[in-house]
């Protein structure tokens, strides 16, 4: 249940002392309790996303930095992910009192630490699709007992329907967590003879946004993205917190998932270029079957274990 003494954006102010300039309003609270997804026009500028765009256009490659896996159909899709928020631009974002502020709002006022975020681009005429999941349906697996994740997707460039953007389904954090299995060997997804039911009865909606917009999804909201019919990528970043309350019972295997309280950032950071680099000094995951590998532009270390659903 929400807790509604704390729906106001701006208040209590956070322990940090920096509060948010953009604060969500009750009706888009709402909307996301209801309906388990809303959108916030301008959420960021045009301008304070642009250099991810510009980036990502001067290396297409990211140095060898992709991780890219397959579809049900065997289509491949990209991603580069991060758990530690540095310097950089990638850190900065995550970090901003914006997404901070909103993300605990919308857990009714609890404390988030930062899950993990990913850089993704879908290429021109791209024919990958990221399959219908709950984002709960992989992180139930890292030992987390509740939902009490919240998604938020920054599109950082045009996303439309013809383009590939992520599709939701309207109410169906409602039905709460579906099972989830493994197809195209690589990705989890939920059971097709399910999914054809829930779309029987729940309405599909195409989030179409403009850069500097932004989608917030509850952890049990059904989505996917189709793919790329135009001559332009489709670029974004979504970042995902989680409860400071639902840390996993179990770090064994997964001490990169262990509570880190957020230093939060003025939502001017980035305005006032107070970032190192764009992409270049942010350390990343690379998927692989038996380890974790640490990237910053071509340069990788062995580490842990992981077991993550890259989608």
């Amino acid at each position: 249940m929400v807790d509604t003494t704390r729906l106001n954006a701006n208040s209590p102010l956070p322990p940090t002392g920096i509060c948010t300039t953009r604060p969500l309003s009750k009706e888009q609270i709402a909307q996301y309790h209801n309906e388990g997804f809303v959108i916030i026009p301008g959420f960021f500028d045009p301008e304070e996303v642009k250099p991810i765009k510009q980036a990502c256009e001067a290396d297409p490659e990211l140095g060898g930095a992709w991780t890219k896996w397959s579809d049900s159909n065997g289509y491949l899709n990209q991603i580069v992910a991060w758990t530690d928020l540095g310097d950089s631009l990638l850190g900065v974002i995550p970090r901003t009192a914006r997404m901070v502020n909103a993300t605990e709002v919308l857990l009714g006022g609890e404390e988030c630490y930062h899950w993990h975020s990913k850089l993704i681009v879908k290429n021109p005429h791209s024919q990958a699709w990221i399959e219908w999941h709950q984002g709960y349906g992989g992180w139930y697996n890292d030992g987390c007992l509740y939902p009490h994740f919240v998604t938020c997707t920054l599109a950082i460039d045009h996303h439309s329907k013809e383009n590939g953007c992520l599709q939701v389904v309207k109410k169906s954090q409602l039905i709460g967590r579906l099972d989830h299995k493994i197809v195209g060997g690589d990705t989890l997804a939920i059971d097709p003879v399910w999914m054809e039911k829930v779309l029987e009865r729940l309405e599909i909606v195409y989030c179409e946004m403009e850069p500097g917009d932004a989608l917030f999804l509850h952890a049990n909201t059904i989505h996917c993205s189709g793919n790329n019919c135009t001559n332009y990528p489709r670029t974004a970043i979504t970042c995902h917190y989680n409860a400071a309350s639902n840390e996993p019972f179990s770090l064994e295997k997964n001490s990169h998932r262990r509570y880190r309280p957020l230093k939060r950032l003025p939502d001017t950071t980035i305005i006032d270029e107070n970032y190192s680099s764009v992409l270049g000094s942010q350390a990343v995951m690379e998927q692989g079957k038996t380890f974790e590998k640490i990237v910053v532009y071509g340069v990788k270390s062995e580490q842990e274990t992981i077991s993550e659903n890259p989608t």
